[in-house]
């Protein structure tokens, strides 16, 4: 990811953050479930791995968007 444009963007730069913090969780809960089978644990990781997926899908689309702001803001 581009750190310039977490220093433009302050929403951005916290969904990167929470998309850190549920990168770390799967990767724990991962680790969980391999001794935990329950249809609870793994309705738990499923549930963060979406919303996981969620958060990246409008950072991309935030940083499209600042893209072509960026890209309309050098031609004038």
């Amino acid at each position: 990811m581009a750190t310039g444009n977490l220093r433009k963007n302050k929403k951005l730069k916290k969904l990167y953050d929470h998309h850190s913090y549920l990168n770390r969780k799967v990767k724990e809960l991962t680790e969980e479930r391999k001794r935990d089978r329950s249809s609870e644990s793994k309705a738990l990781l499923m549930r963060l791995k979406k919303t996981k997926l969620a958060i990246k899908d409008a950072m991309a689309s935030m940083q499209k968007k600042l893209k072509t702001l960026t890209d309309k803001k050098d031609i004038l």
